[in-house]
Parts: structure tokens; C-alpha cells; sequence
């Protein structure tokens, strides 16, 4: 993909994205302030934006081939914070979220004063500004990682040494070439010193390790290196034309002079110009095996960090997912245990349920059968009332007929405190209640429970004339 492509499907991407976060603010209260290019800590392969208004910070993630371009995936409210940390760079700023739960690190590209503001403005949050020296924000000494600055100082050294070198006269190249020899030396010596003794070569550093002492006398020794390769390239390349002009004069003058003379003196120098144009080219040679060891070397050591910071990020992150799996494990325990209790406690319930049933239903049974006994008893009172009834029949016929001859009759009326029967003349028959005018005939409900102020009649009709109502039961 060419470099204009890319940029016009870059922002391409960006409008889309714009324009669907626009859409998602059509119906909110939020107000929506600016849309950047940001990254809030997850690593995926796709592309992160962020939405910034006056309540906080939604996150979406750009993806062409899915059916909505754009997803939410986060969202943060400004009140969820109480202090935010501030790193500015050149490109792009980090902002550390301190609030009630665990911090947030959200990169924001290209837009990071503007959020700044946007915060200031519309939040109650505690801003911190990092203030950092100017250097740190150079490329290549932001993320403040040895490998990535000792390469970029190395880079950027090169740089000043070419721009040197087609500065300065070439009379001072031979005083510069042999000051960098003699810096060469020391700085091996003191590498060598400083891997059994850091303090000992690095007296202006606060962190006095062995690995400072690798990066900064290996930067020292490759720029040693640098500066010899670099201004000896002139007086390697100018030395054999002046040697070459030098021995032809000489031969002109030789040839002048003497003529005839001995050849050999000619074939000696040019020997000698020879011999030291092979031991430059052989110095040159050494130097740059040196060079390129030291790269190599520096390369290694840069790839070694690199694996144990990898290996360093995989340790966290098994112990994380162990972590997580151990509180997943507690959880499932907790949940098995509450839901084992709620079994029990559901059980235990059925049981008094059912035995309170069952007490209902023996308690239903007996009363039941109770009742039963009452009725069977009722009706033995009652059959026996009947029979009664029943042998006052003969004896009724002949009293009724004496009495309704005469005209005469006066009911028989018990002495209270004497309900028997055989205090009357019509024994078993009609019994009327004196106060309640009302009479009961034999095999009536309330027959054997009136006994007190009785009055005795031989029939219903006498009753009836005496002003006694048949009882209803």
C-alpha cells in the first residue's frame, strides 16, 4: 500500500469513527467535546478512539470488518476520579487515573492538552502536570528504556560527527583522530573497572549499576570508534596522493639531476608506500571488526533485556489468571455452599410443611371421627326415644279418650325438683316447657334436655289448647 493510500484510508478511518460517535451523542444529555486516537492499557489489534464530553470518557474500538465499524467497550465518568497524573510528549500524552478502585493509564495521540483542559474545566479532579526536561521528549529518550536511548544516542552521535567533520579544517582531524585513541583506551579501562566496581567509574550517577556501566562506556567506546573512522577517512584517502606526488617529484628530481641513476632507490619507496597503504587498510579493517562487535554485542544485550522484560510481563500475567482463577474457584465454593444451604433450608421446610399437614389430617380424622360417634349416639337416643314412644301409645289412646270426654283436663305440672315421669298420669307424652310456651314431642332434639318447669299434656291437641306451639326441632 503506498504511503498517500494509507494516509487517505487513515482518515478515512477517523471519519467514520467520527461520525459514529457524533450519532451516539444525537439523544444523550452528555455534550460531546472532541473525538482522539487513544489507548487505554488493552491490547488488541485494532484501533481504540475516545469520546471526550462534559460527564467523562467513552472508549470505542475501530474494526472495517465487522457490521458496526465502531463498538463501546469502556466507559468512565469524570466523578469515578479524584486526582489524574499527566505526561506530555511530543505525540501524545498518558494520563493515570487515581479514583475508589484501581488506577487507569489512557493514552490519548495528538489531543492530550485539549483533554487537559477539557478536565480542568469540568471536573473536580486534582490535575498533576509531569514537568519533564526537554531531552526526554526527544525520539528515542520518551520512553525512558536504556537500549532505546543508548540507540538513539548512538544514531544521533553519528549525525554530529558527519556534521563535524565537514565543519572543522582538516588540520585538526589528526589532533582529534589521537584525542579519540587515548579516550578509546581509558574508556575500555574503565568498562573493565566498572564490571567489578560500578561506583568506581560512574561518580555522577545516582543508580550505580553494572548495567549502567555497559551502556555508557560501550556509548563511549563506540563513539571513540566513530570519530576515528570518521576523521581518518581524509588522511587515509589523502596520504597516498601526497605520498604518490611527493615520489614523483622526487623521482623528477632524481632524474634531473642524476641521470642513469640506480632504479632501486624508486622501487624502496614505492614499497614503502605500499606497506603503509596495507597497514592502514589493516587498521581500518581491525577497527571496523571492533565496531561491528560492539554492535553485535550491544544488539545482544538489547535482545536479552527485551526477553526478560517478555518473560517478566508473562510471569504477571500467569500469576494474574491463577489469581483470577483461584477467586473464581472461591466464588463457585461460596455459590455452592449458599445454594447446598438454601437446599437444606427448602427441605427442612417441606418436612414441617408435611408433618403439619399430616397433623391437620389426623386432627381432621379424629374429629371426624368423633362426629360419628356423636350421630351414632344421637341416633341410639333417638331410636330408643321412639321405642319409648312407641309403648306410650296404648296407654295415650285410653287417657285421651277419659280426657276429652270430660272437657275437664288440667295439665300435669311437675314439682321442679321431680321431672320423673311416673309424677303424671300421662307418663312418656307430650312435655311443654312452662316458661318458653313451647311443647316437645317424643324423639325431639330438645325432648330429653328439657327438664325443668314441665308441664305434661296426654296429647298435641291438649297442648294446643293450653297455648303451647310445637317445637320446630
Amino acid at each position: 500500500m503506498s504511503k498517500t493510500r494509507y494516509k487517505n484510508q487513515k482518515a478515512s478511518n477517523e471519519a467514520i469513527a467520527k461520525a459514529y460517535i457524533e450519532n451516539d451523542y444525537t439523544n444523550s444529555q452528555n455534550k460531546l467535546l472532541l473525538v482522539s486516537k487513544a489507548n487505554y492499557g488493552k491490547k488488541s489489534s485494532n484501533v481504540c478512539y475516545s469520546s471526550v464530553d462534559d460527564k467523562g470518557m467513552n472508549f470505542y474500538e475501530f474494526n472495517n470488518n465487522a457490521e458496526r465499524n465502531l463498538m463501546l467497550i469502556e466507559q468512565y465518568e469524570w466523578a469515578d476520579f479524584s486526582s489524574v497524573t499527566i505526561d506530555h510528549s511530543v505525540t501524545k500524552s498518558v494520563f493515570t487515573f487515581v479514583g475508589h478502585g484501581e488506577n487507569r493509564d489512557i493514552t490519548i495521540e495528538g489531543k492530550g492538552k485539549e483533554v487537559e483542559q477539557v478536565i480542568r474545566n469540568h471536573s473536580s479532579m486534582e490535575v498533576n502536570v509531569v514537568k519533564r526536561p526537554v531531552w526526554t521528549k526527544v525520539l528515542g529518550y520518551r520512553s525512558q528504556t536504556s537500549w532505546k536511548m543508548f540507540v538513539a544516542s548512538t544514531v544521533y552521535t553519528l549525525i554530529l560527527l558527519f556534521i563535524l567533520n565537514a565543519l572543522l579544517p582538516a588540520s585538526t582531524h589528526n589532533f582529534i583522530t589521537g584525542l579519540s585513541l587515548f579516550l578509546f583506551l581509558l574508556s575500555i579501562i574503565g568498562f573493565l573497572v566498572g564490571l567489578i566496581k560500578p561506583k568506581w567509574v560512574l561518580p555522577k550517577f545516582k543508580v550505580k549499576t553494572r548495567k549502567r556501566v555497559l551502556f555508557s562506556y560501550l556509548y563511549l567506546i563506540l563513539s571513540c570508534l566513530f570519530i576515528v573512522g570518521i576523521f581518518s577517512d581524509e588522511e587515509s584517502t589523502s596520504t597516498p596522493a601526497s605520498t604518490q606526488i611527493s615520489s614523483s617529484q622526487n623521482s623528477v628530481t632524481v632524474a634531473s639531476k642524476k641521470d642513469g641513476a640506480d632504479s632501486s632507490k624508486q622501487k624502496v619507496e614505492k614499497n614503502d608506500s605500499d606497506k603503509a597503504v596495507k597497514e592502514e587498510k589493516k587498521q581500518k579493517a581491525e577497527e571496523q571488526a571492533a565496531k561491528e562487535e560492539a554492535k553485535q554485542k550491544a544488539e545482544e544485550q538489547a535482545a536479552k533485556e527485551e526477553a526478560e522484560r517478555k518473560a517478566q510481563e508473562q510471569a504477571a500475567k500467569e500469576e494474574a489468571k491463577q489469581k483470577a482463577e483461584e477467586q473464581a474457584a472461591k466464588e463457585k465454593a461460596e455459590q455452592k455452599a449458599q445454594e447446598q444451604a438454601a437446599k437444606e433450608e427448602a427441605e427442612r421446610k417441606a418436612q414441617e410443611q408435611a408433618a403439619k399437614e399430616e397433623a391437620e389430617r389426623k386432627a381432621q380424622e379424629q374429629a371426624a371421627k368423633e362426629e360419628a360417634e356423636r350421630q351414632a349416639e344421637e341416633q341410639a337416643a333417638k331410636q330408643e326415644a321412639e321405642r319409648k314412644a312407641q309403648q306410650a301409645a296404648s296407654q295415650q289412646a285410653t287417657t285421651s279418650s277419659s280426657t276429652s270426654s270430660s272437657g275437664n283436663y288440667k295439665p300435669f305440672e311437675n314439682d321442679p325438683s321431680d321431672d320423673q315421669q311416673s309424677n303424671m298420669s300421662c307418663s312418656g307424652q307430650i312435655k311443654g316447657n312452662k316458661n318458653s310456651k313451647i311443647y316437645h314431642v317424643p324423639g325431639g332434639a330438645y325432648y330429653d334436655r328439657t327438664q325443668d318447669n314441665i308441664v305434661w299434656f296426654c296429647s298435641e291437641a291438649d297442648a294446643q289448647a293450653a297455648g303451647y306451639r310445637k317445637s320446630q326441632r
